[in-house]
């Protein structure tokens, strides 16, 4: 049986990745299996250190090639192999349909500007969803949603704090043109919603000595401020999973859950901070009374698009996502 790698690759790869760093790859085994690998080089070293977020990202990726095989007829059973690089092999044969989730694939999307308000049916629908699954908590309430707004934009300074984490940020920020990644990987301006002047800012202020300089009179913070797009969300989502549930299953579910809601008219904008500032995390645990033994993953700001809007998602081309 022969597949298109490079098709099934291309249209996996537009699962959700940190930092948009597309650390999967595909390649075809000898014994027909399909293979999914990670590229350890784009493993963050300071975000990232222990690989889980890489895992999470190798695991949407899976359930990115499992819906793709399933439009060719294809049904999949996956198999995460242990080993020092996160892999995972793909048996596959016919007999397979189509989910109606792959109709959402092209038009998911991180939405990171203004979302619009919700309609009466849009809200319905997200809390009846929300309740049927037991990984996410919903946040409506505008009060909570402030408090929320005000713990992300305590951590996020912290975080822009860490020099290196900073530095590490940096380097996937594709502010232009100029930067020869511009437009295949990492957080591009459009796709961070800068204007051209909005990019060379956030270059300027990022950097040394100009951060610490403006954080030392107390510019930093209203500069890298989100919250007035964070009171603009209709609900804030609390994604969280057993914490000892392997990263790449709990990659499958985060890919299925953003489908979902982009099926209900919703996309996500994460605040990953949240989760990985373990006293931020055990903060909003208690707070939200989250299942004791679950990790919150993360936590997205979900709202409807403007009409008309177009949301930049930057991928790689087929020939850098297949090995062999």
């Amino acid at each position: 049986m022969t597949i298109d790698i490079a098709h099934i690759a291309t249209t996996a790869n537009l699962a959700p990745s940190v930092h948009n760093t597309q650390p999967t790859r595909w390649s075809l085994g000898e014994d027909g299996a399909l293979w999914l690998t990670a590229d350890l080089a784009r493993q963050l070293s300071v975000g990232d250190v222990a690989g889980r977020d890489l895992r999470v990202s190798l695991g949407a990726a899976l359930e990115g090639t499992v819906l793709a095989l399933g439009q060719q007829g294809l049904c999949a059973r996956a198999v995460e192999l242990q080993g020092e690089t996160p892999a995972a092999r793909l048996e596959f044969g016919g007999g397979g349909v189509a989910d109606p989730l792959c109709s959402q694939v092209n038009r998911r999307c991180t939405w990171r500007r203004g979302f619009v308000a919700a309609r009466t049916d849009q809200t319905q629908a997200l809390d009846s969803w929300s309740g049927q699954h037991s990984d996410i908590t919903l946040v409506a309430d505008r009060d909570e949603i402030e408090a929320i707004s005000t713990l992300n934009e305590r951590t996020s300074l912290a975080f822009y704090r860490n020099a290196r984490y900073r530095h590490e940020l940096l380097s996937w920020m594709r502010l232009g043109p100029s930067d020869p990644n511009y437009g295949v990987d990492g957080l591009s301006a459009p796709a961070l919603g800068l204007s051209r002047i909005e990019a060379f800012g956030a270059g300027l202020v990022l950097s040394d000595p100009a951060f610490s300089i403006l954080d030392t009179v107390g510019l930093v913070a209203p500069l890298i401020s989100e919250a007035s797009r964070t009171r603009s969300a209709a609900a804030v989502l609390l994604f969280h999973r057993p914490e000892d549930e392997n990263p790449i299953d709990t990659g499958r579910a985060l890919y299925r859950r953003l489908l979902e809601l982009s099926a209900l008219g919703f996309q996500a904008w994460p605040m990953s901070v949240l989760a990985d500032d373990p006293q931020t995390a055990a903060e909003l645990t208690g707070r939200y009374g989250l299942p004791e033994q679950d990790r919150l993953i993360t936590a997205w700001r979900v709202g409807p698009l403007p009409s008309g809007a177009i949301a930049k998602r930057e991928r790689l081309p087929a020939g850098m996502l297949v090995a062999g």
